[in-house]
Protein backbone atom coordinates (compact mmCIF):
# COMPACT_ATOMS: atom_id res chain seq x y z
CA UNK A 1 0.00 0.00 0.00
CA UNK A 2 1.32 3.45 -0.91
CA UNK A 3 1.39 6.61 1.14
CA UNK A 4 -0.29 9.96 0.62
CA UNK A 5 0.64 13.49 1.60
CA UNK A 6 -2.34 15.42 2.87
CA UNK A 7 -2.68 19.13 3.70
CA UNK A 8 -5.44 20.01 6.13
CA UNK A 9 -6.66 23.45 7.21
CA UNK A 10 -8.18 23.56 10.70
CA UNK A 11 -10.16 26.67 11.63
CA UNK A 12 -10.86 27.60 15.26
CA UNK A 13 -14.33 28.73 16.31
CA UNK A 14 -13.12 32.14 17.52
CA UNK A 15 -10.34 34.61 16.76
CA UNK A 16 -8.91 35.22 20.22
CA UNK A 17 -7.81 31.74 21.25
CA UNK A 18 -4.27 30.63 22.10
CA UNK A 19 -3.19 29.07 18.78
CA UNK A 20 -0.21 27.21 20.27
CA UNK A 21 -2.52 25.43 22.72
CA UNK A 22 -4.99 24.82 19.88
CA UNK A 23 -2.18 23.30 17.77
CA UNK A 24 -1.12 21.03 20.64
CA UNK A 25 -4.70 19.85 21.23
CA UNK A 26 -5.18 19.04 17.54
CA UNK A 27 -1.87 17.23 17.08
CA UNK A 28 -2.48 15.10 20.20
CA UNK A 29 -5.50 13.38 18.63
CA UNK A 30 -3.78 12.32 15.40
CA UNK A 31 -3.88 8.52 14.93
CA UNK A 32 -0.62 6.52 15.08
CA UNK A 33 -0.62 5.94 11.33
CA UNK A 34 -0.67 9.70 10.61
CA UNK A 35 2.86 11.12 10.59
CA UNK A 36 2.84 14.87 11.21
CA UNK A 37 5.36 16.57 8.93
CA UNK A 38 4.52 20.22 9.64
CA UNK A 39 2.06 22.25 11.70
CA UNK A 40 1.92 25.96 10.85
CA UNK A 41 -0.23 28.78 12.18
CA UNK A 42 -1.19 31.14 9.37
CA UNK A 43 -3.07 34.47 9.63
CA UNK A 44 -6.28 34.60 7.57
CA UNK A 45 -8.08 37.91 8.21
CA UNK A 46 -9.28 40.20 11.02
CA UNK A 47 -7.18 38.42 13.67
CA UNK A 48 -8.41 34.96 12.66
CA UNK A 49 -5.72 32.35 12.20
CA UNK A 50 -5.77 28.86 10.70
CA UNK A 51 -3.76 25.78 11.60
CA UNK A 52 -2.23 24.14 8.53
CA UNK A 53 -1.20 20.51 8.94
CA UNK A 54 0.93 18.47 6.57
CA UNK A 55 0.56 14.75 7.22
CA UNK A 56 1.87 11.58 5.59
CA UNK A 57 -0.39 8.57 5.99
CA UNK A 58 -1.22 5.26 4.30
CA UNK A 59 -3.27 5.45 1.11
CA UNK A 60 -6.71 5.18 2.72
CA UNK A 61 -9.69 7.39 3.32
CA UNK A 62 -8.87 10.39 5.51
CA UNK A 63 -12.37 10.34 7.04
CA UNK A 64 -11.24 8.90 10.41
CA UNK A 65 -8.44 11.47 10.65
CA UNK A 66 -10.84 14.34 9.83
CA UNK A 67 -13.41 13.15 12.39
CA UNK A 68 -10.77 12.94 15.15
CA UNK A 69 -9.68 16.51 14.42
CA UNK A 70 -13.31 17.72 14.30
CA UNK A 71 -13.82 16.27 17.79
CA UNK A 72 -11.23 18.60 19.31
CA UNK A 73 -12.62 21.43 21.45
CA UNK A 74 -12.84 24.81 19.66
CA UNK A 75 -12.52 23.35 16.14
CA UNK A 76 -14.97 25.07 13.80
CA UNK A 77 -14.04 23.59 10.43
CA UNK A 78 -11.64 21.02 8.96
CA UNK A 79 -10.88 21.11 5.24
CA UNK A 80 -8.59 18.96 3.11
CA UNK A 81 -6.69 21.38 0.89
CA UNK A 82 -4.54 18.89 -0.98
CA UNK A 83 -4.12 15.12 -1.21
CA UNK A 84 -1.44 13.51 -3.34
CA UNK A 85 0.12 10.11 -3.72
CA UNK A 86 3.81 9.93 -2.82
Amino acid sequence: MGKVAIKIRVMPNEAGIDMEEFKNNVTKVLPEYAQLVNAEIKPIAFGLKALLLQIIMPDQSPDELIEKIRGVEKVENVEVEDLSLI
